[in-house]
């Protein structure tokens, strides 16, 4: 879900040029279920190989990296790991919902409307996860395994001095200390808009916490008032409101003043978001040699994709001048 906090933070737009020679640490599964969601058939269903096997998360992992790797830009990924247990609830209510949606979409009257409710479906299982792991090993491209939370995870990294920024398009990172936060990374600027079945135009845009004038502590108490992924918020009290609120009161002094909708101590709540559950990571991300012909297999063999069309995406990495030479 991510929490709503568009309307109070600074950004600035980018360009992919802008980031050349940087690395980002990624929140890997808040990618794969934008592509689980966008990339699909006329029909809605989702691309598969000659064994019926999912591969939608592959194309989008496969052709978003390799645009990356064209504007010389290093990814970083970071998988999801067990969520807390503040996160019961969500994971729930998401699973309910993705039940109803198939549900629909069984009964669907159009095809507009069947296609609409296949989107909402989306999941990441097991396979999908293995999967992508495998592809960013046979493109030489970094990733680490998250204790818990991902976007904690690459949070750290950034903070850390590891990569330049974080990307995804959830606001959370910034809860968990990253420095910069990078959304709309995509490899066209154009993006679906949720549950209206149209595209929209959009860019890179940077959030640097420096620009925001909060501290993290604000950011985290502005963000429980509005829902997160741990509690669902105070009635009537949106960004603009907890704002004021939390410029003019201590941490202790709202904590302890409002019901912020969670079925645990929300003091343990906002302690999470400033000591998660992380692993120390001191080496920074570098990209290892492509294993062409072990891609081409995994790719083209296993996975029934196009062969000239493989080939033409990595001849883009193939002739660039920099550190991806070593792709060469």
């Amino acid at each position: 879900m991510g929490v709503k906090l568009k309307s109070i933070m600074p950004t600035r737009p980018i360009e992919l040029k802008d980031l050349a020679g940087k690395s980002i640490s990624i929140d890997a599964f808040n990618w794969i279920y934008q592509f689980l969601t966008t990339i699909r058939l006329a029909d809605g269903s989702l691309l598969t190989d000659r064994k019926g096997n999912v591969t939608t998360h592959l194309n989008g992992l496969f052709y978003r990296s390799i645009n990356l790797l064209e504007n010389n830009i290093t990814p970083f990924f970071v998988f999801d790991g067990p969520a807390p247990k503040f996160k019961k609830e969500t994971l729930k209510e998401r699973q309910e919902a993705k039940q109803e949606a198939v549900r629909l979409a069984a009964t669907a009257k159009t095809p507009e409307e069947k296609n609409m409710y296949l989107r909402r479906s989306a999941a990441i299982n097991d396979y999908i996860i293995d999967s992508s792991k495998d592809l960013l090993d046979l493109m030489g491209i970094p990733y680490l395994q998250a204790p818990a939370e991902g976007e904690a995870q690459a949070a750290k990294i950034n903070r850390d001095g590891l990569v330049y920024a974080v990307a995804s398009q959830d606001y959370d990172t910034l809860l968990f200390g990253a420095n910069r936060l990078v959304r709309n990374l995509n490899i066209s600027n154009r993006k679906k808009v949720a549950g209206k079945g149209i595209s929209a135009n959009v860019s890179p845009e940077l959030i640097e916490t420096k620009d925001v004038g909060l501290s993290r502590e604000q950011m985290i108490l502005i963000s429980l008032f509005v829902g997160t992924d741990y509690n669902e918020g105070v009635k009537g009290i949106g960004p603009k409101k907890a704002l004021d609120i939390a410029k003019s009161k201590s941490a202790e002094e709202i904590l302890g003043a409002y019901d912020f909708g969670s079925s645990y101590d929300i003091k343990e709540v906002y302690q999470y978001f400033l000591e998660p559950k992380v692993v120390e990571s001191r080496e920074k991300p570098e990209l290892k040699s492509i294993d062409k012909e072990r891609l081409m297999a995994f790719l083209c063999t296993e996975h029934s994709f196009d062969e000239q069309r493989m080939k033409a995406a990595l001849e883009r990495i193939n002739r660039q001048d920099n550190v991806l030479s070593r792709y060469g």
